[in-house]
């Protein structure tokens, strides 16, 4: 089945975005670098101004702010899961083992915010009720939207090479981001239906909601889901750009699809309804994430300043 997209602009374009901004920054940092379109404005003092970068040792501090275009792949072709971005900051701990070869782990946090919705969706499957008898449950749901709101604790870790090229430096890296969902709520409102048909008797329970069956019922959920830890791997260029204080840099990164963080919490359809006859009164839908396979992937910049 086709995944639903979180928006429109492929992954490789917004990575090829990225090396074609760290291209302009690069050539415009080589032309202001440049001595000899600076020979007119040479003064001499009889001596030599301080460089504005120091020398580096083998260990710096980054802060960085970011800014991202996260995806979510599920496999229930009809939920639409719109346009969503994701923004946050942190800081970088780099270790430099030799001149081209470094060690960049820290920590952050983002922020993001899911805007789902779905038309309509019906499924059947079998299911058992609180007396044992075998029935088929059929699933219902029309205008349903789902706002998540996800804030995550964010540790990278990378491993980065290093290429100078005049005043500016240009690097390549490759490494793991984990991500522990500190707040992971979600919001859920639509029209459902949890109808129970029984074959054996030709019975079709469609409205005894102390028995949780209900056909066209308006509901609204507000609840938490339960994510375990996601781990996505992750490429990504960037550059360092000299300042009078440290130096700036900018990182294009592309994430590699996680893990599902919702593996051992799946019911067998979206909106499944109550099970074994629980009353409607205390029952509340699972989100969509409760469903199918999910994972995480995307695209994110950061910008920073490394001293």
């Amino acid at each position: 089945m086709r995944s639903t997209h979180i928006y429109q602009l492929s992954a490789k374009q917004a990575l090829i975005l990225g090396f074609l901004l760290s291209f302009i920054c690069t050539s415009i940092s080589l032309q202001a670098s440049n001595p000899a379109a600076n020979d007119s404005l040479v003064i001499n003092k009889g001596e030599e101004e301080p460089a504005i970068e120091s020398n580096r040792g083998w260990y710096s501090t980054s802060l960085y702010a970011e800014f991202g275009m996260p995806k979510i792949n599920h496999n229930e072709a009809g939920l639409d899961y719109g346009k969503t971005f994701s923004y946050g900051g942190g800081f970088n701990l780099n270790f430099r083992f030799v001149k081209w070869l470094g060690l960049q782990v820290g920590a952050g946090l983002s922020f993001q915010n899911n805007n789902i919705s779905m038309e309509s969706y019906e499924a059947k499957f079998h299911a058992v009720d609180s007396e044992g008898d075998a029935y088929t449950q059929i699933i219902t749901a029309r205008d349903v939207k789902e706002e998540q709101t996800w804030l995550f604790l964010n540790i990278p870790l990378a491993l980065s090479y290093y290429r100078e090229l005049g005043k500016i430096e240009l690097y390549g890296f490759g490494g793991v981001e984990l991500r522990h969902a500190l707040k992971a709520d979600y919001n859920q409102n639509g029209t459902f239906g949890h109808q129970g048909y029984y074959e054996q008797w030709n019975i079709l329970f469609d409205d005894l909601p102390a028995l949780g069956f209900y056909t066209d019922r308006p509901m609204e959920v507000e609840a938490k889901m339960e994510a375990d830890l996601l781990t996505l791997p992750f490429v990504g260029i960037g550059m360092f750009a000299p300042s009078q204080k440290g130096r700036f840099y900018l990182e294009a990164r592309y994430y590699f699809k996680s893990n599902d963080p919702f593996a051992d919490e799946k019911y067998p359809s979206l909106f499944p309804g109550p099970e074994h006859n629980q009353a409607i009164g205390t029952y509340k839908n699972p989100s969509v994430m409760n469903y199918g396979d999910v994972s995480f992937e995307g695209i994110k910049f950061v910008l920073g300043i490394n001293f």
